[in-house]
């Protein structure tokens, strides 16, 4: 009879945690003991764990995926202000990708992307359909920052590479990117375009920017624009506009950017044009060529880009070559020029 009662008391037990973790959990696996007492106890676990998921409310179900790139690349660069550098490099990133549905429709999507073990971009997007997304990311995915630079190439831009690393692809350069670290990201599909917000913390204050980016005005036409102000400083705030234009007929597409940072300090303001042409040989190689020019207010010299691309893709295979000049790099008597050959795989 003891036997008898510790063995339902037993029971009694499993079947108490089992309810617990059947509503806190969507798996559970566990391996009690053997005969009949454990017969029992896959009885009760099953009904327990059935009904647990049947009061869901929320879609448990999602995918999750993993995708990469790796590159070997050969660069040349020379500056008149040091002697010429010759390197080889290579890396790799790989991006790990997740959505699911949930019971109202609405989708949850995250990326993350790393490379040599480091977060280099992650994102967070709730997609609510017509009433547009909503997204937590360390990359452009609303705002000014994805119109930053709309004029077609066939690699790279040909301000790219060359320059101060700190103020590469920044406002210091002319480019319509202020947004750093994470920011709440808004947008929103609207007949034949795409409206989107930004805004991150910086400086104690707050950075914010708006895009509106239209595809369906004229067949192969694109236009776009956008606004900011950035804290680029305690205290300091810069308004930032840009508004591009491309047009693309059959294989060849062209295109035109102003970029205009008006800075808080007197006679300091920035302003970028740059034009780019595109032509696709075939659906695998494609050429390209653009030039930039930057004017400095507090400076004298107006700095100049040019820019040569060529891109072949074969498959899961990708060859570029690039080659950009600066004059006057920085609004200084300063030439700059870079040479580069890339191998990019996709898997």
């Amino acid at each position: 009879m003891q036997q008898y009662t510790n063995n339902i008391q037993k029971i009694a037990l499993i079947q108490v945690k089992l309810n617990f973790f059947a509503k806190n959990t969507l798996f559970v696996i566990t391996t009690i003991t053997k005969g009949e007492i454990m017969t029992n106890f896959k009885k009760i676990g099953l009904t327990a764990l059935a009904g647990s998921l049947a009061a869901a409310t929320f879609a448990q179900a999602g995918e999750l995926t993993v995708s990469g790139t790796a590159t070997m690349e050969y660069q040349s660069t020379q500056d008149t202000a040091q002697a010429s550098s010759d390197t080889f490099g290579q890396n790799a990133t790989i991006t790990f990708s997740g959505s699911g549905e949930l019971d109202n429709g609405h989708t949850v999507s995250m990326y993350q992307a790393l490379s040599a073990g480091t977060i280099t971009s992650q994102a967070v997007s709730l997609d609510m359909g017509d009433a547009g997304t909503v997204s937590i990311a360390s990359a452009n995915l609303a705002g000014i920052g994805t119109i930053q630079d709309m004029v077609p190439n066939a690699g790279e831009q040909p301000w790219d590479d060359l320059g101060t690393a700190t103020e590469h692809g920044t406002p210091e350069q002319g480019i319509a990117s202020p947004h750093a670290g994470d920011r709440l990201g808004y947008s929103v599909n609207v007949g034949m375009g795409t409206i989107s917000a930004a805004a991150n913390h910086a400086n104690g204050a707050m950075t914010t920017s708006a895009a509106v980016a239209l595809t369906g005005l004229v067949d192969g036409l694109n236009v776009g624009a956008g606004m900011a102000t950035d804290q680029s400083a305690a205290g300091v705030e810069d308004d930032i506009e840009t508004y591009y234009a491309s047009y693309t007929m059959g294989s060849v597409s062209v295109g035109m950017q102003n970029t205009t940072i008006e800075k808080t300090a007197a006679t300091s303001d920035i302003e970028r044009d740059s034009y780019g042409i595109t032509f696709s040989v075939n659906d695998n190689f494609s050429i390209g060529y653009g030039v930039s020019e930057t004017t400095f207010e507090a400076l004298s010299l107006d700095e100049e880009n040019t820019g040569i691309q060529a891109s072949y893709t074969t498959g899961g295979m990708t060859i570029g070559l690039v080659n950009n000049k600066k004059d006057n790099a920085e609004g200084a008597d300063k030439q700059m020029e870079m040479t580069e050959l890339k191998l990019t795989f996709a898997f």
